[in-house]
């Protein structure tokens, strides 16, 4: 488990991942940090074991090996110290939880275990990078046969993941929360506006390295609660925070373009030197930077390495998988291989009787149909899609991580001149100039979009590349303001039923592509079960919900 930023549980038995959640799909509290108990119970469920039952319990923070420098404070004392970790342990499940049972792993490690262990790799070059760790804000491991050698770090002061977050509060933004606003703002802006200021800031140093030079916002500005002395520093001698988040002047958009390249051009960097220091054909990415799709794609366009895997819960909820991960290895290091594991559909399931049950508590505010199966109602969704209706579709297990991929998703016509906007303004009620992505049959994807064969991270949703000019004005719905798009391939192997809905979809309209952005609305976590699938639809104006084979529209 992790109780950090996005608290999550994960749950293995002999080495498989049973399940996996996030807090906030429960709590119903987007990016919370509290303890996951609900996750938790969720996972036991899912295994179908009791807490006395487990024989090993990890969490995703070592701050016991950093004691002497945190040690005396509150926040030490009263939540980073493992011990507190404990004591909330045995006050939620008390006798059914042995403390014996309970070990840490260091962040960043359980974020490398995360990416590596599902890779498939045997051998691979490893970066986490993330706004901070117990003391890090980059590290870099080779890995082999599941033995993590340390290669660098660079501390908490040089996180370009926490300038990045500082620049995403400028905006109007909210620090550690909103930085992918940011990183679709920047197509819209110029680089060269700022970039300046970004070669004051961040230094280049030997072996791939950079440091960040804070002084320049004042003395110890780094240090200042809350990074005040920064913000005042970017209010006064740059630009100032904007009265809304919602509209942006072209200042703005070139603060985040500039950002957006400086962020490139050190993990770039810093990358090209370990790549040729170690001759590794393989990477392994995680941690939040990890999520920057923008920097994925030029990263898979430069070919630094033969192959990239990214693990889709990138963030620190993955570190839950991590950490279960790498201590599931140490128990059994014999038994345990590295091997592509099917990614990312970990959350709750529901049965149709559940979804059944669910749907009647509503009767007098829905029609309900029931299709007969999925499949059919794969069928009829693409025929409405195929007439501009904009679909939510809740099928299967529940992603995790941040990204919907089919299973807890809204999916609308990519041909649609206004389509983002309708989606923006009415359904998602969010800021105008965010970009949806496209969900594209695998097979043709190279047909619609400059993609190779290969990149796995384009299967999660986690890389942009360019749509083709000549399909540029044909789909408009998934076509950000640069040309590019954040494409998700999707097979019948890796996502039967959302295969079937995009072919049935092309047999309609000749296109093999869908919108798909995730089943939710604004502030609010991803749609973990079918009352709040339905709740949500009777808030907006989405105009069929299909429970896996229940179509429902609203009355009136």
């Amino acid at each position: 488990m992790v109780q950090g930023f996005d608290s999550a549980c994960a749950i293995l038995l002999d080495g498989e991942v049973i399940a996996a959640a996030a807090e906030e799909r429960f709590s119903l509290e987007k990016h919370t940090n509290r303890f996951p108990r609900n996750a938790i119970r969720y996972c036991l469920k899912a295994a179908n074991v009791r807490l006395s039952q487990v024989e090993r319990i990890v969490h995703g923070f070592n701050y016991e090996k950093y004691a002497s420098i945190f040690r005396g404070t509150d926040r030490y004392e009263q939540v980073l110290d493992p011990a507190r970790q404990k004591d909330v342990w045995m006050r939620v499940f008390g006798e059914e939880f042995r403390p014996t049972t309970f070990g840490t792993v260091e962040h960043h490690l359980a974020h490398a275990a995360s990416a590596y262990f599902p890779s498939g790799f045997e051998t691979s070059l490893c970066l986490v990078c993330d706004g901070m760790g117990e003391v890090d804000a980059i590290t870099l491991y080779e890995v082999n046969c599941g033995k993590f050698t340390k290669l660098d770090s660079l501390l908490i002061p040089n996180s370009i993941g926490i300038l990045y977050g500082i620049i995403t509060s400028q905006l109007g933004f909210a620090f550690n929360a909103d930085e992918y606003k940011l990183m679709g703002l920047a197509p819209y802006g110029d680089p060269s506006r700022f970039r300046g200021l970004f070669e004051r800031l961040i230094k280049p140093t030997d072996g791939g390295r950079y440091m960040i030079d804070w002084n320049i916002c004042g003395e110890n500005a780094f240090h200042s609660p809350y990074y005040r002395k920064i913000l005042e520093y970017l209010d006064r001698e740059v630009l100032p925070r904007p009265e809304s988040s919602e509209t942006h002047s072209q200042p703005y958009k070139d603060l985040a373009a500039s950002v957006q390249e400086a962020l490139e051009n050190s993990i770039t960097r810093l990358l090209c030197h370990w790549a040729t220091k170690t001759g590794q054909k393989n990477l392994c990415m995680t941690g939040g930077v990890a999520l920057n799709c923008t920097l994925n794609g030029k990263l898979i366009k430069q070919k630094l390495f033969e192959d990239l895997f990214i693990q889709p819960a990138a963030g620190d909820d993955g570190t839950a998988l991590g950490a279960a991960l790498f201590a599931s290895h140490n128990l059994e290091p014999d038994k345990f291989h590295t091997q592509r594991r099917p990614m990312p559909f970990f959350g709750p399931e529901y049965s149709q009787t559940e979804m059944n049950a669910a749907a009647e508590k509503f009767v007098g505010k829905i029609i309900i149909d029931d299709l007969g199966t999925p499949e059919r109602a794969a069928s009829d969704a693409a025929e409405a899609l195929s007439k501009d209706a904009i679909v939510a579709w809740f099928q299967g297990r529940m992603e995790y991580g941040p990204r919907a991929l089919g299973n807890r998703s809204i999916t609308a016509n990519p041909m649609i001149s206004d389509i983002k906007e309708r989606l923006n303004a009415i359904i998602k009620l969010r800021e105008g100039f965010r970009p949806f992505a496209p969900a594209v049959a695998a097979e043709h994807a190279s047909r619609y979009f400059e993609i190779g064969d290969g990149a796995s991270p384009f299967d999660y949703m986690l890389a942009t590349t360019m749509v083709r000019p000549e399909w540029r004005e044909r789909l408009p719905g998934i076509t950000h303001v640069d040309g590019s798009a954040r494409v998700q391939t999707v097979s019948s192997e890796n996502n039967r039923l959302f295969y079937l809905l995009i072919e049935e979809f092309a047999k309609r309209t000749g296109i093999h592509a869908l919108v798909n952005t995730s089943f939710n609305i604004r502030g609010q976590p991803m749609i973990v079960s079918p009352e709040i699938a339905i709740e949500t639809i009777l808030k907006v104006r989405i105009d069929r919900l299909y429970l896996g084979s229940l179509r429902i529209v609203r009355r009136n």
